[in-house]
């Protein structure tokens, strides 16, 4: 899935989300105040499944994203409005750091030494917060206050708004530099429907419905990424076995299938180690990517994938197919040593067949897509071999 189609997908759902609560709250007067009431419920209905979910599927990020919003609300609600007040002033400066922070840190298990550290930062950052709630510093308050702006923001503090805007252009420069795609464009809405549910909070309800929003939205991320989880490879971002075996079950009359394998790949890891390796399986994979003719390309495993060509013929699939292996092997790729660079060639190996009446099902054909890999391979490889 190519970058922009990817920004895409992840920021229109919880656009969309954000649109429906924004039209909520405008609207406020004029729904029914039973269903308002109802808001709170749900919020925390969903954040419990945000937890359950993030924990299902290991994705601890969710889980340090849901609890400080149901922290905020616990405190909305129970806190002396003073209190409360100091609370409102804090999140609305911290949270969106604390958002982006939570993106970039690497997610490990909750019980590793990483796990561990950021569970420790994360106790840290509400016990700085509870701490200067009930026990205010005059310094730190007056720098909160510094007025930045001429017009004013009320309730959010001008620090907040910058705070807000910086960490915007952070995510929108992560997106233009290719970087975090599956989450920042979703925690780039966060963040606004954070920010913008902070600044309406004079309305009655605004706090239980952006709340409700931001978690509504965390969920919708997190189910989205358990889907990736499932169906796409982590390290190149093709789809992987799970996905192939799917669409394989959806095709039709008539399609190709082609296997590849990258050449001489066990010496790549074994001349400059494992992390040129995975480098190498990504820009293959990223090449492949590209196919063009209806093509779609998967991770099989290790150094070999696969690429589906749906109602397409094997002497076209062949020329896509070839096509793709010769932009590989043009492709000069860069090794970092300890002195200097060094260019290098990746080559490609490839069977590709068309389904037969033969065949009892697409792994049938597959399977004769390897063979004829294996041909490939033994007449000197850097060939795509047609069966």
């Amino acid at each position: 899935m190519n970058s922009l189609k990817l920004v895409a997908i992840n920021i229109l759902i919880p656009f969309f989300i954000l649109c429906i609560f924004t039209l909520i709250i405008f609207n406020e007067a004029k729904i029914p105040n039973i269903i308002l009431n109802l808001a709170p419920y749900i919020f925390y209905a969903v954040s419990i499944l945000v937890i359950w979910v993030s924990w299902h599927f290991n994705r601890t990020k969710f889980i340090f994203i849901i609890i400080p919003l149901i922290l905020m609300h616990v405190g909305f609600e129970y806190l002396s409005s003073r209190h409360a007040t100091s609370l409102f002033m804090y999140s609305s400066i911290l949270f969106p750091l604390h958002l982006l922070l939570f993106l970039l840190l690497k997610e490990r298990g909750i019980f590793s030494i990483w796990g561990i550290s950021k569970t420790a930062f994360f106790v840290l950052e509400i016990a700085l917060v509870v701490y200067f709630i009930f026990f205010p510093s005059v310094d730190l308050n007056s720098f909160i206050d510094i007025k930045i702006f001429t017009m004013s923001f009320y309730p959010l503090k001008d620090i907040a708004i910058i705070t807000n805007i910086l960490v915007s252009f952070v995510l929108i420069g992560l997106i233009i530099f290719n970087r975090y795609l599956m989450y920042n464009t979703s925690f780039l809405v966060m963040v606004l429907s954070f920010s913008g549910g902070l600044y309406f909070l004079k309305t009655p309800h605004a706090t239980d419905i952006s709340l409700l929003c931001m978690a509504i939205i965390t969920f919708a991320v997190l189910i989205r990424e358990s889907y990736r989880l499932a169906f796409y490879d982590e390290l190149t971002s093709l789809p992987g076995r799970r996905a192939l075996v799917e669409d394989m079950a959806k095709l039709g009359m008539k399609y190709s299938v082609a296997m590849i394998d990258i050449d001489h790949f066990k010496k790549f890891n074994d001349t400059y180690g494992h992390d040129t390796g995975d480098d190498v399986l990504k820009m293959v994979a990223t090449k492949l990517s590209e196919v063009t003719g209806g093509g779609k390309a998967y991770r099989y495993g290790g150094e070999e994938f696969v690429i589906l060509f749906s109602s397409t013929e094997v002497e076209q699939a062949f020329i896509y197919t070839d096509l793709i292996r010769k932009i590989i092997s043009q492709s000069a790729f860069n090794v970092r040593s300890a002195k200097s660079f060094k260019k290098i060639y990746v080559n490609i190996s490839g069977g590709i067949v068309q389904n037969s009446p033969k065949d009892n099902n697409p792994f049938d054909t597959m399977k004769r897509a390897d063979n004829a890999l294996y041909k490939a391979k033994k007449a000197g490889r850097n060939q795509v071999v047609k069966a």
